[in-house]
């Protein structure tokens, strides 16, 4: 396998915006017929704050809402205590880690992933939510990151998909809440948050900026892409095993999926070896194509890419980049609907 060009369709070069918007038609949907089309209606609903801690510079909710046909996810919500006006909203997307949110937020693991902690501090509104299978979302009688019980419901699915629905959720509460700029929300993750990160600001215009720590890949050069659909425990997408088995081009990669995100202001971090997919130095191809495709809309500066050499990491100078960014582009996007 090679990697796939993004700026080619039906073997002709992509050279005006009219071309890519058929590219962009065949990714969406090579992607839905691969992680599946949502059997149920998202219909978020039922907003509830569980508790509330006011702390030094922010008040934490725990909050819950419902989604689909009646599953409650639990969140914090992160929010100033001296709000004057509606402000730029963070959704903050946790790693593979069995506690979820709670590490987020800063109130265990690591504090190099306390992301939505540190955002908070800087005055943004932050909402992070458990993904299915962690924190409190985890079958019970299940280990974290078990996703054999969603499978049995949901055979057709796949946990990415719900990731994503669960993500547009996620933005459907802020843009619910009357103290949330409904015109300035963004979207970071670092790693399973990372690449949940891009598949929801892909798909979800409303998302105006986004930041992706350690979750871009490209299947065709992956030396773990088997990590994508495993027999058992966590599966990704099911329907990709196939194609890693017999070695052929599965229906899309992931730089096509961020590709999607263009024009809107993404902002990508990877380091050149990184523990949880091998060798990523062929991310450097990977950037120069997606810059490409910024280029056709003429909106280069929206597009930021960075390599370093710090492994499956989110170290502080990353961080502070990364917090510059969505600074940057918080406070100069243009309003817009929020309407999904």
């Amino acid at each position: 396998m090679a990697i796939k060009k993004l700026l080619t369709y039906d073997n002709r070069t992509i050279q005006e915006l009219a071309q890519w918007e058929q590219r962009r038609e065949s990714i969406r949907a090579h992607l839905f017929e691969t992680i599946g089309i949502p059997p149920i209606t998202r219909n978020t609903r039922s907003i509830q704050i569980v508790n509330e801690e006011k702390l030094g510079d922010y008040v934490r909710s725990k909050i819950s809402y419902i989604v689909g046909e009646g599953e409650r996810i639990t969140a914090y919500l992160l929010r100033s205590k001296d709000l004057m006006k509606p402000a730029p909203a963070i959704l903050a997307l946790h790693q593979t880690v069995k506690s979820g949110k709670d590490e987020v937020v800063g109130l265990k693991g690591d504090p190099d992933f306390a992301y939505g902690h540190e955002l908070a501090m800087r005055g943004y509104i932050v909402l992070a939510p458990d993904h299915l299978t962690a924190g409190e979302r985890i079958f019970p009688g299940k280990d974290s990151f078990d996703s054999g019980p969603f499978y049995k419901q949901y055979p057709g699915w796949s946990m990415v998909g719900k990731n994503l629905e669960d993500s547009k959720s996620a933005i459907d509460v802020l843009c619910a809440l009357d103290y949330v700029d409904k015109d300035r929300i963004g979207v970071i993750g670092h790693s399973h948050g990372g690449h949940n990160a891009i598949f929801a600001a892909a798909l979800d215009e409303r998302i105006k900026v986004a930041v992706s720590n350690c979750g871009l890949s490209a299947f065709s050069e992956e030396e773990e892409r088997m990590e994508w659909s495993l027999e058992d425990g966590y599966i990704y997408i099911p329907k990709l095993r196939r194609y890693f088995l017999e070695n052929i081009d599965p229906p899309f990669d992931l730089h096509e999926v961020a590709a999607l995100i263009a024009p809107r202001p993404w902002l990508n971090i990877s380091s050149y070896f990184d523990k949880a997919y091998g060798n990523q130095e062929f991310l450097t191809e990977v950037g120069a194509q997606l810059y490409q495709v910024y280029n056709l809309y003429k909106g280069s500066k929206a597009f930021g890419y960075y390599m370093h050499g710090n492994d499956h990491s989110f170290p502080r100078s990353a961080r502070e980049l990364a917090y510059g960014w969505l600074d940057r582009w918080l406070k100069e996007l243009t309003p817009n609907t929020c309407s999904a």
